[in-house]
């Protein structure tokens, strides 16, 4: 049920909707028989929203004085107290509603300053306890920001609250406007370059992908030469235990084993290339401030597939090559013995 309902002449249907929608844009609810469904009892509808209004606004014109319809909804305001009235166009009222007030309301005065609008709207505030109406309608025209703070203060629980929090951010920074369109341009800009690094990242995982697979092969290879090597130094240190043989190059003898595995050397070094060129052009983007999060991902993922595998291979290669110098001391020092 509305709070405001509003008597007129069908011929006044273009005034009266644009009244609702000023009083709408008000946080009041209206009603007035547009409204009515198909089918519905026309006259106890009406019945019940006039009984649930708290105000009844008739709207004056040569042809609404003539309905009965008009006359018998403005008597039930009018013995309500609730009756608020104003002409359209200047006519002749009814004898028994002269006593009412009702000023002419210029077309397209609604909703403006104008004294004989803001006469309704303050009349519709008392019987709706809506004592700010009038004054939010003088503030929207020319109010500052200190006015629509005096405002607030005054009428805190008025449903219009977050309508004058707006105006309140609006009016305090007119520059909003500028910077917001300052930002989209720059995030547009940046999307550009973040589709632009997108594909050239594609493009190097395409190479990436091709490196994957040479490393895979190379994995393959070392296996079994790690395989041969191993049985080959089981045979070397039988040998020499047997024998009490001792290695003329001292401690490079673990060295030379290591150098002579040239898969795992070649593999390692690849693995460091690789990773090294791959990582510094994406930290380098960074560095010179053109990087964005595609830089980061491919940094990461280059450090996981190629660096990490170069670093655990060298880790190993080092500590075969001590392994092998403390096993050439023990066999030095036993055959001394």
């Amino acid at each position: 049920m509305a709070d405001v309902f509003i008597s007129y002449s069908r011929n006044d249907r273009d005034r009266c909707t644009a009244i609702r929608d000023i009083l709408e844009g008000l946080k009041v609810s209206v009603w007035f028989d547009a409204g009515i469904g198909a089918g519905s009892s026309f006259d106890r509808e009406i019945e019940r929203e006039i009984d649930a209004a708290k105000a009844l606004l008739v709207l004056w014109s040569e042809q609404s004085v003539e309905s009965d319809w008009v006359r018998n909804e403005a008597r039930t305001g009018k013995e309500r107290s609730g009756l608020i009235a104003v002409q359209l166009r200047p006519c002749t009222l009814p004898l028994e509603f002269r006593s009412v007030q009702a000023e002419v309301l210029p077309e397209g005065a609604e909703g403006t300053d104008n004294s004989t609008w803001l006469g309704i709207l303050e009349r519709i505030g008392d019987l709706l306890d809506r004592k700010g109406l009038v004054e939010y309608t003088r503030l929207k025209a020319k109010g500052s920001v200190a006015d629509w703070k005096k405002w607030l203060a005054r009428y805190p629980t008025d449903p219009l609250v977050p309508d004058v929090i707006d105006n309140i951010i609006e009016n305090a920074t007119p520059d909003m406007g500028q910077q917001l369109a300052g930002e989209r341009a720059k995030r547009t800009a940046l999307e550009a370059e973040l589709a632009e690094l997108s594909a050239a990242s594609k493009a190097q995982s395409g190479e990436v992908a091709t490196n994957a697979r040479e490393l895979v092969r190379l994995r393959r290879e070392l296996d079994q030469a790690q395989s041969g090597q191993h049985d080959a130094e089981t045979e070397l240190a039988r040998f020499r235990e047997a024998s009490g043989g001792k290695s003329k190059d001292d401690g490079l003898f673990g060295l030379g084993i290591v150098l002579n595995d040239k898969i795992a050397l070649y593999l390692t070094a690849l693995l460091w290339i690789v990773a090294i060129r791959f990582i510094w052009e994406h930290l380098n983007q960074l560095i010179k401030g053109y990087g964005g999060l595609g830089d980061v991902f491919w940094i990461a993922f280059g450090i996981i597939t190629v660096g990490v595998p170069a670093a655990l291979l060298s880790i190993k290669i080092l500590r075969k090559r001590k392994a092998m110098q403390r096993e050439e001391e023990r066999l030095a020092h036993t055959a001394a013995e």
